[in-house]
């Protein structure tokens, strides 16, 4: 899961329901499955389904379009009438995206926040606590991120999660333990991984020695 941006989780099923609309039912039952929201999906009657996933739609779509008011509204009508659905989580992830674009970190990591776990998915919580960290970093807030890890710890993105301790304690002046961090790090992240070089750079950086490469 490492190799895989977390926002790639939420855009596949929105892009998925802007193309397939005419198939909604069956499109969000397989979106949810994917984001482990399928607990929720097979708990509620089919009306709820219905409602929840034609707002998220909606949402969707006047994002989108660069429709914020609209987009908003919706966004609203999710957290108010349909709290307990997966879809107030995917829409806290979006948000805090165009924040971060429009420069609002800490509104971004805010909307993050906001979101209650009581409804949700483990997959989708660790999903949350892993932007909201990313966003913490930007924001130089080195020790909250070495706490957050401390109480959620990214079992499902050990790679990410120890880069993001490495580059936490780095900041602070800890190199060995940042050094200990990338190695963890390293040792998560599969040969093939597109952010294995740079975590490798971190590491060698931080006093790390990488093994030498067999001779042809």
């Amino acid at each position: 899961m490492d190799q895989i941006d977390e926002y790639e989780q939420g855009e596949r099923v929105r892009a998925w329901l802007k193309n397939n609309g005419s198939s909604l039912i069956t499109g969000v039952a397989l979106g949810l499955a994917a984001l482990g929201g399928w607990q929720w999906w097979q708990n509620q009657g089919e009306v709820r389904k219905v409602e929840a996933a034609a707002e998220f739609l909606a949402y969707s779509r006047a994002s989108d379009n660069a429709q914020t008011d609209k987009a908003l509204a919706h966004a609203q009508a999710l957290r108010q009438n349909h709290p307990e659905t997966p879809y107030v989580a995917l829409v806290a992830l979006n948000e805090a995206q165009r924040l971060q674009a429009e420069g609002k970190a800490e509104e971004a990591l805010a909307k993050l926040d906001a979101v209650s776990p009581e409804h949700l998915d483990p997959a989708m919580a660790e999903l949350l606590q892993l932007r909201a960290m990313r966003l913490l970093a930007g924001l130089e807030r080195h020790e909250d991120v070495l706490t957050r890890l401390q109480s959620h710890p990214l079992p499902s993105y050990p790679g990410v999660a120890g880069e993001l301790r490495g580059d936490a304690e780095l900041a602070l002046g800890n190199r060995e333990q940042a050094r200990v961090a990338y190695e963890q790090a390293l040792a998560a992240l599969d040969l093939a991984s597109p952010t294995r070089g740079i975590v490798e750079m971190k590491f060698t950086a931080a006093g790390g020695r990488l093994p030498d490469s067999p001779e042809a």
